[in-house]
């Protein structure tokens, strides 16, 4: 008996350890999905910033200028709010990234599978959600600046109500940086969950 209730303790604790572990793979994810949100923010200002200044020095635009929604006070500067600019932006890009959809150390249950075809799979699933959703935060923030009414314009389509960006699309260094720390982590979080739940099938047929 004082055996088997040695093992029950060392059994517990070991799930205990594992568990800590996992939370504490947790945190870090969320530090990382936080930074790969900011990084976007960042990405999409400055992609809209020069989609500006290019519509603002475009030679059709300088020729007919009532064709252009924000007018300049002097040649290649734009009246457009920064302030107001950041802030619908960042507001665009927390609704359509801060959730659990996308972000699988939020979701507490998924598949208890370390397999490597399992965890490229879940990296490849996120990889291609997240590409998604940033061409369409490309699409809202256009929105933003250009009149309605104007589907062909150049880069973007109609998708599920909103504008989708559907040319070549690059994550930022600090995007690609954050989302391949989120990844490692994921591997640690996907075989943590796996020795949690061979640990707790291991202890109940000890009981048995």
């Amino acid at each position: 008996m004082e055996i088997e209730a040695a093992r029950s303790d060392d059994s517990r604790k070991e799930l205990d350890s594992i568990q800590e572990k996992l939370e504490d793979t947790r945190e870090k994810m969320e530090l990382e999905a936080l930074a790969f949100i900011e990084a976007t923010k960042k990405f999409t200002s400055e992609w809209i910033k020069r989609e500006i200044e290019i519509s603002v020095n475009s030679p059709e635009n300088a020729a007919f200028p009532e064709n252009l929604r924000f007018h300049n006070k002097n040649p290649g500067e734009s009246n457009l709010d920064l302030k107001e600019l950041s802030l619908k932006i960042s507001g665009i890009v927390e609704t359509h990234l801060n959730h659990g959809d996308y972000w699988i150390h939020k979701n507490a249950l998924f598949q208890p599978d370390s397999s490597r075809d399992y965890i490229e799979y879940k990296k490849e699933k996120i990889l291609k959600e997240l590409t998604l959703s940033v061409r369409r935060i490309l699409g809202c923030a256009t929105e933003i600046f250009w009149e309605e009414g104007e589907p062909e314009n150049k880069a973007w389509v109609k998708e599920m109500g909103k504008r989708k960006y559907v040319c070549f699309l690059r994550f930022s260094d600090e995007m690609k940086t954050s989302l391949n720390h989120y990844f490692e982590l994921l591997e640690e979080l996907l075989i943590l969950n796996h020795k949690i739940k061979e640990e707790i099938l291991r202890m109940e047929r000890q009981k048995a």
